[in-house]
């Protein structure tokens, strides 16, 4: 058997995993984009030599002034995006400090959680044992599953009764002329007619042998209606006495001083949900410092966007574009150096192209992956299956439909339908209804109670 919280911790390390590696993806962009740049910036130095060498003076000086007026806005705009990069990163690492702050303290509401709920247990299961040993109960337990014998078989007849009705009823209903003279009353007080239709009624009465059938039907009719009322009746007085039942079970429970345990099993309970509550508000924060960051990193934010533009006009220009043609076609070595260099920078700039497009494929599955884990964690708490009493059967394994999902080859909502299917207990923390025989209450009690498997023993109609 796998507890509730076993498969909490489980979907809590496929989270804190999918956050680390989406955590690396992005620092491996932000490295990235920063070799980008400053692949740039060579870029720019190299064509500032090409210039002071195949031009005079004043060419290569008006040029080179230009390139540098390019280069320090870009630097100026780099150092801002260093600076808002640099706060993100603080931010996000103090929230996910606060995060795990908040799982510790979850983690020790959970203990006293678990041990308030266990300590309600072993209070009902004494509670239990207790009253199963008076005679009052015993008696009232017989009593109970006599008069629960007594509606189940009444039911059972008025069952059999109606389904008599329905199958023999057919015949009579199947006989026009019968069911002519049995609509209009013939033969009771009901029965309104003139001295003619009287004589004419009287003549069909007498062919059908209508006074004999009459009463085969009326009893037919009769007999359903009256055990039903019978099994009725029954199933009222056994359920009196069940709650009766149920009152000894209450009073057991009260005695036990199970009320003040339930009342500090709930408080902790609504402790757990204001925490998440709070836990959800930080997981929502970083998600969108995480947002941002990843804008940065993707140059997709628009400090980056205006980095770009100013990068690709700078090395579009004209005068750059016919440097590079002639120094390719000069037999000069410095020229050959510098062209080289440029070629090398290009290939590094693909290259480094080609990995930013397959880590912002992968950052987006992981960001998907992080939205889907959130929302099954939130649900998984939300309902209640991290409580003390929550449990799977072996057979179910949580990790490896995570893993599928973390494959993309299910959602959140279809996981979450599986944990719905396999999980077991988890009620608790209610009002005194679950008590009794209710509900959550000591039907969840240890052993069999009072012969039945159960605490309340009057059954089910």
């Amino acid at each position: 058997m796998i507890t509730g919280r076993d498969n909490l911790q489980l979907i809590n390390q496929h989270l804190h995993q999918a956050q680390t590696e989406h955590e690396t993806a992005g620092l491996r962009l932000g490295e990235l984009h920063r070799q980008l740049n400053a692949l740039h910036t060579e870029t720019t130095e190299r064509y500032r030599q090409l210039a002071r060498i195949r031009l005079d003076n004043i060419q290569a000086g008006q040029l080179v002034s230009r390139l540098d007026e390019s280069d320090q806005a870009i630097l100026k705009l780099l150092e801002q995006l260093k600076g808002t990069r640099r706060d993100l990163q603080e931010q996000i690492q103090a929230g996910t400090s606060r995060q795990q702050q908040l799982e510790e303290r979850r983690k020790e509401l959970e203990r006293r959680r678990d041990e308030a709920g266990e300590e309600m247990r072993h209070q009902l299961e004494q509670a239990r044992k207790r009253i199963v040993e008076t005679d009052a109960y015993r008696r009232q337990q017989d009593r109970v599953r006599e008069l629960s014998a007594v509606a189940g078989h009444a039911d059972e007849k008025a069952s059999r009764a109606e389904q008599d009705r329905l199958e023999k009823g057919k015949t009579y209903e199947a006989d026009d002329l019968f069911m002519y003279l049995w609509k209009r009353g013939y033969l009771t007080p009901n029965y309104q007619a003139g001295w003619l239709t009287r004589r004419l009624d009287g003549r069909v009465a007498k062919c059908i042998d209508f006074a004999r059938n009459r009463v085969n039907y009326h009893m037919l009719q009769e007999l359903p209606r009256r055990l039903r009322e019978h099994a009725v009746k029954a199933q009222q007085t056994a359920q009196l006495e069940s709650q009766a039942l149920q009152t000894m079970e209450k009073q057991a429970a009260e005695a036990a001083g199970i009320s003040s345990l339930q009342a500090g099993l709930q408080d902790i309970e609504k402790q757990i949900k204001q925490h998440d509550v709070e836990m959800e508000a930080e997981v929502a924060r970083n998600r969108r410092l995480l947002q941002d960051l990843n804008a940065l990193n993707t140059a997709t934010d628009p400090v980056s966007k205006q980095v770009l533009e100013l990068q690709v006009a700078a090395l579009q220009r004209e005068e750059l574009s016919k440097l590079l043609l002639e120094a390719r076609s000069s037999p000069r070595q410095e020229d050959d150096t510098i062209v080289a260099r440029l070629q090398q920078i290009r290939q590094e700039q693909h290259r480094i192209n080609s990995e930013i497009q397959s880590l912002n494929t992968y950052l987006q599955q992981q960001e998907r992956n992080l939205r889907e884990l959130e929302e099954l964690r939130r649900r998984y708490r939300d309902n209640g299956y991290d409580a003390y009493d929550s449990h799977f059967p072996g057979s179910f394994s949580l990790g490896v439909l995570l893993g599928q999902m973390l494959q993309g080859l299910m959602n959140s909502d279809t996981v979450w339908g599986e944990v719905g299917r396999h999980h077991q207990g988890g009620r608790h923390g209610g009002g005194w209804d679950d008590w009794g025989g209710g509900p959550g209450g000591f039907d969840d009690a240890p052993g069999d109670f009072g012969g039945s498997g159960d605490f309340r023993t009057g059954g089910g109609f």
